[in-house]
């Protein structure tokens, strides 16, 4: 049984109130992509000379030990010493109800291929193994794939159209122009890099707006093979995407 995440601001502070504290805003993203916080934080903020992380950390082991992680200490207080004052503190915090969805990872030794899919309004089924279905944790990723930047920029575009505000047809535009729109040249270039670096085929699952288990390759619009799965059911090699998938 693992223990319950828990929730706590990590409190950072600074030499000179007049410092912004931008040398850290990458912090969260390599927190989470240790594997030591759920998501992205909920909050972060300047408060004069003190800087507030509010996050989620998976267990009790994450929220005692992230100031340890080798990553962590290299990329951030190590490397910004000089600008703080003092350690950071930990402060857990407390009658807070914190839901997180039932994560399964990925503990495949060996997969067939991976599923690459653009974070929507969850934070699921972003990267998945063929054989069990189970998250393939961002921790596994080297830094230099920036998946976790492709993932937010996409969920910022996803939650444009969704939200069906000004920026709604923009949003759409963007989604589904799947041959030359940036976010889908940035997807691919990502996908790209996660097979070289898995050594195994990574498929793209690509925005639809209403899924059709019938519907053909979004790229080249042909049909494509079978998946070897129920959903997605059909592979393009041609184009490295999967698609036939009812309920993307």
């Amino acid at each position: 049984m693992t223990d319950k995440p828990i929730s706590a601001k990590i409190i950072l502070t600074l030499n000179d109130k007049k410092t912004t504290g931008e040398e850290f805003l990458a912090l969260s993203n390599t927190l989470y992509r240790q594997n030591l916080i759920h998501y992205e934080p909920r909050e972060l903020r300047q408060i004069g000379k003190h800087l507030e992380l509010t996050v989620t950390f998976y267990d009790i082991n994450s929220f005692k030990n992230w100031t340890k992680n080798e990553e962590v200490k290299t990329y951030h207080l190590e490397k910004h010493k000089s600008i703080l004052l003092g350690k950071p503190k930990t402060v857990r915090e407390k009658d807070l109800l914190i839901e997180v969805d039932n994560i399964k990872n990925c503990t495949c030794k060996k997969s067939k291929f991976y599923i690459l899919r653009g974070r929507s309004w969850q934070h699921v089924d972003e990267l998945f193994c063929s054989n069990c279905f189970g998250q393939v944790p961002y921790s596994r990723v080297p830094l230099n794939i920036d998946i976790e930047g492709w993932q937010r920029q996409h969920q910022r575009i996803y939650l444009n159209w969704l939200e069906s505000g000004v920026l709604e047809k923009a949003a759409y535009k963007e989604l589904v122009n799947y041959k030359k729109g940036k976010l889908n040249i940035e997807g691919e270039r990502i996908r790209k890099e996660l097979s070289s670096f898995f050594k195994i085929p990574v498929y793209i699952s690509y925005f639809v707006e209403q899924p059709d288990i019938n519907h053909p390759c979004l790229v080249c619009e042909k049909k494509g093979i079978k998946s070897g799965l129920k959903r997605p059911s059909t592979i393009c090699k041609t184009c490295n995407t999967i698609f036939g998938d009812e309920n993307i």
